[in-house]
């Protein structure tokens, strides 16, 4: 890679670009239909607010709002936390390996237009 630094820098800026977006679109994972539902008909059965109705399309919150036990709603609050933070170790790995990628590019660049000018 010492002979072609703007490979890369290419290189780097796309993987920014790639974990940027995963950054910028990841959230919370989607409930089903059919749990956002009952998860909406329960807040409202127990006249909640519509800030807490609107999470309902979240997984773990609906989860939690219709589980009927303990163990069932930790199971299912765990899921949706590990397939959350899966993506965004990904997104954040993407990003670190971009920004390490383009500053060595322009370190070798920069150093290889330095060596030139001097000799």
């Amino acid at each position: 890679m010492n002979k072609n630094p703007l490979l890369l820098i290419i290189i780097g800026l796309v993987c920014l670009v790639i974990g940027g977006a995963m950054m910028l679109t990841g959230g919370p994972a989607s409930a089903d239909p059919e749990q956002a539902a009952q998860c909406r008909q329960t807040l409202a059965e127990r006249n909640a607010g519509d800030d807490m109705i609107a999470q309902c399309d979240e997984t773990a919150f609906a989860a939690a709002m219709t589980a009927t036990d303990a163990d069932a709603a930790a199971r299912a609050i765990s899921a949706a936390n590990n397939a959350e933070t899966g993506g965004g170790m990904i997104a954040m790995f993407l990003i670190g390996l971009g920004l390490v990628l383009a500053a060595g590019g322009l370190f070798l660049r920069l150093g290889r237009r330095d060596r030139l000018h001097t000799a």
